[in-house]
């Protein structure tokens, strides 16, 4: 769809809305220093489950990966991946990702690929919470 100024525009129906995003660089030290770790070959997957929030993303991504356009790229690659299957996610993990070397040479597809069992993972490694009170 084209506005009236001849801009295209853009769809708000395919980004990660701020609630959906860890923002504050207080909370991605305190999921990196308290969560827990899932190591992949390009990626370290840290995160941390509260409450039944929504699951919601960070990304962190060093000069030590490439220039601005690879640290842009890669972040997009790992945000898409995020809200493609954040229906599927854990409720209330906060999840960081951190780059590793390697990182900037990956596609979209190939960093969806490698993230998904470790973000499925994190289901598994959450503690139930449907137990009964009392039962040990």
């Amino acid at each position: 769809m084209i506005l009236e100024d001849g801009s295209p525009r853009r769809s708000r129906t395919r980004t990660l809305g701020k609630d959906a995003r860890v923002r504050k660089r207080r909370e991605f030290l305190q999921i990196q220093n308290a969560g827990r770790r899932i190591a992949t070959r390009h990626f370290l997957v840290t995160y941390l489950c509260r409450g039944e929030a929504p699951p919601r993303l960070g990304v962190t991504v060093t000069k030590k990966i490439g220039n601005a356009v690879v640290r842009n790229r890669v972040k997009r690659a790992v945000r898409e991946a995020f809200r493609v299957n954040a229906a599927t996610l854990a409720r209330g993990a906060s999840i960081v990702v951190i780059a590793r070397d390697g990182a900037g040479r990956l596609g979209a597809t190939p960093t969806a690929t490698e993230l998904l069992p470790a973000l499925h993972s994190i289901e598994a490694a959450r503690p139930s919470v449907t137990g009964p009170v009392g039962a040990r």
